[in-house]
């Protein structure tokens, strides 16, 4: 005890611990600095989210949309959640369709319980295609009868379990499409605003060409041409129109940002054009896409329930909100065919264009500086 008490370390080591220290300092000095600016502007950007009331409520819409069509068939399904029949248990029998279930629903299941037999149902006993229960099709039966909340339609199928399951296809086309679209669009007006030349000059007359039709007059053209049009081809076509806003907006905004002084001096110092337009560009060029998807989410709903009403989008296999808005046209006084899922189709693309505006506004640089300077003081 006494050794180690007197030990003293030589001071060459000392001197090696304190370079050791001086340099991992300084590394970590220099990785705050490099991160600092878009730590800075990344907070900013959220507070101004956080500030607009109508971007809360906006965000709060969308995630009960998103959390309905992650746990549509909590909701409404054929099948129980879970279920004991016949002296065999069933977890989650509405999302894995076992064999031994095949032809049951929900009803059949009650039917044919037995002592110890037991059930969970979902929300609504229905599933979005199911046109009968105990050999009865409840054709047209108004809201909050029958078991059916929002009604049934032409069909006898659910309206409550249509819309809450069209959810799935709504969200699942408008979030394909806009990734597809964003992602020719960014790719294609960076390339074009950071090299120029002809690649810009293409790039521009094709932007000019596809501009000139009608983004719903060509998906109706693409989807009456094919003749098994699909959801694969609805994306397609609705991708191949929408990208050039896009591209637009990130071809100027990379304009902008190679005239910026660290930009010049990046490629002072021997950086590829590669490297330049990942590291240097691009994170600063991306911010109108952010806000072009946000609102391109809304135009592709929009633009899928058009489809739907006239007949020519999505399978009628799939559920969607367009395709329970067409129904209303056979049947004029189901009222209920035309208000429940238009009001959905106008309650997203309201909430989408509120979080997008918050958005712009969020990404401005202008308010961007204003709010920066305030934290700052």
């Amino acid at each position: 005890m006494s050794d180690r008490r007197g030990f003293s370390p030589e001071p060459s080591i000392t001197l090696d611990l304190s370079r050791r220290k001086s340099r991992s300092a300084a590394i970590a000095r220099g990785a705050q600095e490099r991160i600092e600016p878009y730590a800075s502007a990344l907070r900013i950007s959220i507070d101004q989210l956080g500030k607009n009331r109508l971007a809360r409520a906006g965000s709060l819409v969308l995630a009960c949309i998103v959390l309905t069509a992650v746990f549509a068939d909590l909701f409404a399904s054929q099948l129980p959640i879970m279920c004991k029949l016949h002296g065999t248990v069933y977890v989650l029998p509405n999302v894995v369709r076992p064999a031994a279930l095949a032809g049951y629903d929900c009803a059949r299941v009650a039917d044919e319980a037995e002592a110890g037999d037991w059930s969970v149902s979902p929300l609504v006993k229905f599933g979005p295609q199911q046109t009968h229960a105990r050999g009865h099709a409840d054709v047209l039966v108004p809201p909050m009868h029958g078991g059916h909340p929002l009604g049934t339609d032409a069909h006898g199928r659910d309206v409550f379990a249509r819309l809450v399951h069209g959810t799935r296809t709504v969200l699942g086309i408008g979030a394909i499409a806009v990734f597809a679209f964003a992602g020719i669009g960014i790719l294609l007006g960076s390339l074009a605003g950071f090299f120029g030349g002809m690649l810009d000059a293409i790039v521009a007359r094709v932007i000019e060409t596809l501009t000139s039709f009608p983004t719903l007059i060509f998906v109706l053209v693409v989807q009456a041409v094919l003749p098994n049009p699909t959801t694969l081809t609805l994306l397609v076509a609705i991708g191949l129109t929408r990208w050039t806003e896009v591209a637009r907006l990130v071809r100027a905004e990379v304009l902008l940002v190679s005239a910026q002084d660290y930009v010049t001096a990046a490629r002072a110092l021997g950086a590829s054009p590669g490297r330049v337009l990942r590291r240097h560009v691009m994170p600063n060029a991306v911010a109108p896409a952010l806000v072009a998807a946000t609102f391109g989410i809304a135009s592709v709903i929009l633009i899928e329930a058009a489809l739907d009403f006239l007949r020519v989008g999505v399978p009628d296999t799939a559920s969607s909100w367009g395709e329970t808005l067409s129904e209303a046209r056979d049947q004029p006084g189901a009222w209920w065919l035309l208000a429940f899922p238009g009001a959905l189709v106008f309650v997203t693309v309201a909430a989408l264009n509120l979080v997008g505006e918050a958005l712009r506004d969020a990404l401005d640089p202008r308010l961007r500086d204003g709010a920066y300077g305030a934290v700052g003081r």
